[in-house]
């Protein structure tokens, strides 16, 4: 491995770290789980185009089990609501609800907030290079982790 290479993944985890640490300060007081706050952002995102849980296990890489606990825990908090598909009555399609669109709504503020920060005195154009470089290695981690689960 180069040394920038090894720099590139020590750099990213201490991104994830301080991210995940801004958008935590931002749950603090609700007692959320990294995987609530998860669903919470990917639902505050993402919904109602894709709104269900098996859509969240699908892009943020959680398990059933752990999608449908944190579902159900935020459900009996008020902060997320289940409504039957009225085509297919197995599909239960989630939307925030009460105290989770304020909750979201923070954690996203504040996520959004690193990333200014982050990305100060980064131009447009340099970006541009990051987001095609990332969405190259996204499919990439895609394809490494469909191989991992197919091998357990």
């Amino acid at each position: 491995m180069k040394w920038w290479e090894e720099r590139f993944l020590l750099d990213a985890a201490k991104m994830e770290k301080l991210y995940w640490n801004c958008i935590r300060e931002a749950a603090s007081g609700y007692h959320l789980t990294p995987n609530e706050i998860s669903v919470l952002l990917f639902l505050r995102r993402y919904a109602p185009e894709s709104d269900t849980a098996t859509e969240m296990v699908q892009q943020l890489g959680i398990s059933k089990a752990l999608v449908a606990r944190s579902v159900d825990s935020l459900h009996q908090r008020g902060f997320v609501q289940g409504e039957r598909d009225a085509n297919d009555r197995r599909i239960v399609h989630l939307h925030l609800c009460g105290e989770g669109i304020a909750i979201a709504q923070r954690l996203h503020q504040n996520g959004c907030r690193v990333v200014e920060q982050l990305r100060r005195d980064v131009s447009e154009e340099e970006l541009q290079q990051v987001h095609e470089i990332m969405q190259k290695m996204q499919r990439n981690l895609d394809e490494i982790l469909n191989n991992m689960e197919g091998q357990v």
